[in-house]
């Protein structure tokens, strides 16, 4: 076992470390600088940013410190696997900022360095606090967060999506705001409120994984985290189809829960596969000349940054996350369930290239795919069953 769970740190590294150094220096338009390489590094400096640049910068390294941290304790221990791990990610961290002096497209900053860096020594601690804490936390109400980490991440991204990039503003003029789309109308539309509704009612089935009879209690507490974030953080209002479809998805969760299982995922996984293909085929106006299919994942992300990348990206992990995951809670072994998830969705982008307006790439597939290898790495149980 001891392992196996080192195979696996490895193939998480190695994948993590691929990922930002690709999402860091695409789409890899290097050029020379003026001037000695000393007088380059001197355009290093700690810039000023945004908020939402500085916790996407160390949400990045996160996931990179943890599984430094995983890899390293059993060989270093655990203070100094997490010092080990913080100068890993901030020389990383400070190599890729050095390339992207080089690339033209990149704007190099001491800031991302340190923001960075905070991200890998915070996640190597939470790594080695949860792993710590393991064997108290198995007979706590906290035990299905470890044995279902992939339904647990699935809460995660949808809060994180409605509430990214997690500014919080105060400023009571803006806590009052926030209510005043309660009393507009014409929200009242199915296209408004199932998603939401949906959305909810996948999570409660999520909740039930984590937290066996306390799935309600649960997600209405995520419904309260995210009502008060909509409040409380900067440019969010309150969305009267938000609060419906909980409203409606409270009223069900009883009865999906009275289901069984497989049935219950399986309702749920053909909702959202319409849901999907409703959200990326809409208006349904496709012409005759298809356009590019785009090979290059996350391309227009990362050439075009915009304030919306992170809850979009977040969307992206629950929408793609969930399908998978609820093929697999149906009955399905992982592998079908994901080339059936990703199938679909890929079914979804082929068609979006004869859609103007759409932008079709190989992103949200890969998404789908890494779903399933998560699935197949975390939830070993039998997650599917």
């Amino acid at each position: 076992m001891a392992d196996s769970n080192t195979r696996t740190a490895a193939w998480l590294l190695a994948v993590i470390a691929f990922l930002i150094a690709y999402g860091s220096l695409y789409p890899f338009r290097f050029a020379g600088v003026d001037g000695a390489f000393a007088d380059a590094l001197h355009r290093l400096s700690l810039a000023r940013t945004t908020r939402s640049d500085l916790a996407a910068n160390v949400l990045l390294y996160l996931p990179l410190g943890a599984s430094l941290a995983w890899l390293l304790a059993t060989r270093l221990g655990g203070l100094l696997a997490v010092v080990a791990a913080t100068a890993i990610g901030a020389l990383l961290s400070f190599s890729i900022e050095l390339a992207q002096l080089f690339e033209t497209r990149r704007v190099a900053s001491l800031t991302d360095v340190l923001c960075n860096t905070i991200g890998t020594a915070a996640g190597a601690f939470i790594a080695l606090a949860i792993a710590s804490t393991q064997r108290r936390l198995r007979a706590s109400p906290l035990s299905g967060v470890l044995r279902h980490p992939v339904a647990t991440a699935l809460l995660v991204s949808w809060v994180g999506y409605r509430l990214a990039p997690f500014t919080p503003v105060l400023d009571p003029q803006k806590w009052l705001a926030s209510f005043a789309p309660l009393a507009e109308g014409g929200w009242w539309t199915a296209s408004a409120i199932l998603p939401h509704a949906l959305a909810w009612l996948v999570l409660t089935v999520a909740a039930e994984r984590v937290a066996a009879g306390r799935a309600r209690r649960t997600v209405t507490a995520a419904m309260l985290i995210v009502l008060a974030g909509r409040i409380l953080f900067t440019g969010m209002l309150l969305e009267p189809a938000e609060i419906a479809g909980m409203a409606i998805a409270l009223a069900l969760a009883g009865l999906v829960l009275r289901l069984p299982v497989e049935r219950a995922a399986s309702l749920l996984a053909a909702a959202l596969i319409v849901l999907i293909a409703i959200q990326g085929l809409s208006p349904f106006d496709f012409q005759l000349a298809q356009d590019r299919f785009a090979l290059v994942p996350f391309g227009e992300s990362l050439t075009r940054y915009r304030a919306t990348n992170l809850p979009d990206m977040f969307l992206r992990c629950y929408s793609y996350g969930a399908l998978v995951w609820l093929l697999a809670r149906s009955g399905l072994s992982v592998l079908p369930a994901t080339v059936l998830g990703a199938g679909v969705v890929f079914s979804v982008e082929l068609l979006q290239t004869w859609l103007p307006g759409h932008t079709a790439d190989v992103t949200d597939p890969l998404l789908a795919i890494a779903a399933g290898g998560l699935i197949a790495v975390f939830e070993r149980d039998g997650s599917a069953r």
